[in-house]
């Protein structure tokens, strides 16, 4: 795997990675919530928390993407409730 940084997050569940090793192609790795590992529930990231991920391209558009990222350290913040009741949720 690979580590870096979460540098955005979306609320329509995706985000943005920058790798320890800095951007590919002049642009940050992204990721969809489906890539997140189940461990780690999307809604649980946030900006700058450090992140393990394996890079692949994505074959539909043809662009470096990260599946399986997972949260290095348990992550930088404190968890929040558990509440289904998200009232950001579709």
């Amino acid at each position: 795997g690979t580590s870096g940084g979460i540098v955005d997050l979306k609320g329509s569940g995706f985000g943005f990675i920058r790798p320890d090793t800095g951007k590919v192609n002049d642009k940050d790795l992204y990721f969809h919530c489906t890539a997140v590992n189940k461990n780690c529930p999307f809604d649980e990231l946030r900006v700058n928390d450090e992140v393990s991920y394996e890079a692949i391209i994505d074959e539909r558009k043809n662009h470096p993407t990260a599946r399986n990222v997972t949260l290095k350290n348990g992550g930088s913040s404190k968890k929040r409730e558990a509440s289904r009741s998200d009232s950001r949720r579709r």
